[in-house]
């Protein structure tokens, strides 16, 4: 049985199904079994597993596949386990086609022997994580891959990103192109000096000005940062190893061993610097910036702390400055929930923002008193401020009425007056449809852009996007006009999906019959009811 149209009832529809009233009865130990035959009738099997994963425990999609038996016995669904042997097998029973291999806690035995399953695993990875394959030899190590999942496959390889990158690219990457170098690479004394002697020809630097003008930059740049790993990330062990009797320790000003060990040490030169710029300790988290620090030549010091002024501020100054005091953030900061959420409610407390006060925070707000946050809220966020605080300050129990929010008749949140009056026209004209708002991502790879459908609709088994254009020709956002026509051309490229454009004058003629015939044209079914 297929069981693709199971998998499109809401959640609404599952728990007004009779299988899971009867299953209600199980759990409270009203019944002690489920009716004999019912882990062989594939439509109970889907509406029960989903109504445990998806409503019961709240499970994300990414969360879904990782179930253990632990949790099959605490919800009862041995039944369904015994029937496929396995979570995965019932997984893919449940969810057809929406998991691979990898989404599980394991993969099946010598899963990963083709090398092309690997590779699909890889190219997967590296979309996802926003990677060119050409830019993975600079950031790949074995810790990144085993993060990844690549532990099989690694050891297959001697625990060799090189190898096994090799191995699926052939001909494609050198061994200098990777950030760790493969083992005894850096023993090759005339393969380095050459490299280095070609790197200083090309930057136009005289062998003997090498101590003052090559950084640590500059060797990452042609490739030399895996090497420099193997002399401790010391230019000057490095450089002397290739030219002994060239160059001396003393040529490079060398500070005694465990120099930058000593919090005290940088906390003296912190001060010096702070000094003689006419800046106070306040001042801190804005002067001192990578640029500064290579200029004061204070490369070993960026290197003990991997290149970042924020852990060497935080090292000697602990909890003392905000991530929000600071020129700017690591990179991909924002992308950790918790630093969303420790930002807003340490501005919040640095500020005394009571808790009445805070559902004011919108962008009218932090456009006057803290900028940087608006493009964080745009892009995690769908620059809906609400929320990132209701996801913030949980303990608040804030309702959508504090945040003069427009509801829709069912609920759900609109973004505008107009968007309200069509969300609540959809959901009593539009007969018998899943309507759901702003739920679903699609990513136009071609433009790199993300969109947010305003609904998707779903109605006998078709799918529509309908989208809002409140603002084409306004001229109240400068490119909307463009992004509309962007976002037409790409909704309409997306065979699962029939798209509906909805433009002011199309819903403002009386009784809203221009509307109802651009939905009936593109086949939702509506009923002849009067609005009220």
């Amino acid at each position: 049985m297929k069981t693709n149209f199971i998998n499109k009832l809401s959640h609404n529809e599952i728990m007004e199904n009779p299988i899971v009233a009867t299953y209600y009865n199980l759990l409270s130990g009203q019944i002690r079994g489920l009716p004999k035959g019912t882990w062989q009738d594939d439509r109970k099997v889907v509406i029960l597993v989903r109504y445990v994963l998806e409503i019961k425990l709240r499970l994300s999609k990414e969360q879904i596949p990782r179930i253990n038996r632990e949790i099959i016995h605490e919800n009862k669904l041995w039944g369904a386990l015994n029937r496929f042997k396995s979570i995965r097998r019932l997984i893919h029973f449940v969810y057809p086609g929406q998991y691979r291999e990898w989404d599980f806690y394991r993969v099946p035995v010598n899963y990963w022997s083709d090398k092309n399953r690997v590779k699909e695993f890889l190219e997967w990875k590296l979309e996802q994580e926003g990677i060119a394959l050409s830019e993975l030899p600079t950031i790949v190590n074995s810790e990144l891959l085993l993060t990844w999942g690549f532990a099989n496959p690694l050891k297959r390889y001697g625990d060799s990103p090189y190898k096994l990158l090799s191995e699926l690219y052939p001909n494609t990457f050198k061994a200098t192109d990777f950030k760790k170098v493969p083992h005894h690479y850096h023993k090759d004394i005339t393969v380095l000096k050459n490299q280095f002697l070609h790197m200083l020809q090309q930057e136009n630097i005289p062998l003997k000005d090498a101590p003052k003008k090559v950084n640590r930059e500059m060797l990452i740049r042609y490739r030399f940062g895996g090497v420099l790993s193997s002399y401790s990330n010391n230019i000057a062990k490095f450089v002397t190893f290739l030219f002994p009797d060239y160059y001396s320790l003393e040529d490079f000003k060398m500070l005694p061993n465990g120099y930058w060990d000593d919090i005290e040490n940088i906390k003296k030169v912190i001060s010096r610097l702070i000094i003689d710029a006419g800046k106070t300790e306040s001042d801190i988290p804005m002067f001192l910036t990578k640029k500064k620090l290579q200029q004061a030549r204070l490369g070993g010091l960026l290197d003990k702390y991997n290149g970042s002024p924020i852990e060497i501020i935080n090292a000697v100054y602990p909890g003392k400055f905000a991530i929000t005091e600071f020129s700017r953030v690591p990179n991909k900061y924002w992308y950790k929930r918790e630093n969303r959420i420790h930002a807003l409610r340490n501005y919040c407390k640095t500020n005394q923002i009571q808790r009445d006060e805070i559902p004011l925070l919108n962008r009218s707000y932090f456009r006057k008193n803290f900028p940087r946050f608006i493009s964080m809220v745009d892009r995690h966020y769908d620059s809906k401020f609400y929320k990132w605080i209701m996801e913030s300050f949980p303990e608040h129990d804030f309702h959508p009425e504090e945040f003069k929010l427009l509801v829709g008749d069912d609920g759900q949140i609109c973004d505008s007056q107009e968007e309200l009056v069509i969300h609540n026209y959809l959901l009593q004209r539009v007969l018998n449809a899943t309507i759901i708002r702003e739920q679903e991502r699609f990513f136009n790879k071609q433009l790199s852009e993300i969109y947010i459908p305003d609904w998707i609709i779903e109605q006998n088994r078709n799918k529509y996007i309908v989208e809002y254009f409140g603002l084409y020709n306004s001229n109240l956002f400068k490119g909307y006009n463009e992004k509309t026509e962007r976002k037409i051309q790409y909704f309409n490229t997306l065979p699962e999906y029939k798209f509906i454009a909805i433009f002011p004058e199309d819903f403002k003629e009386e009784g809203f019959g221009k509307l109802e015939r651009l939905l009936n044209d593109k086949g939702l079914a509506t009923s002849i009811v009067t609005l009220s």
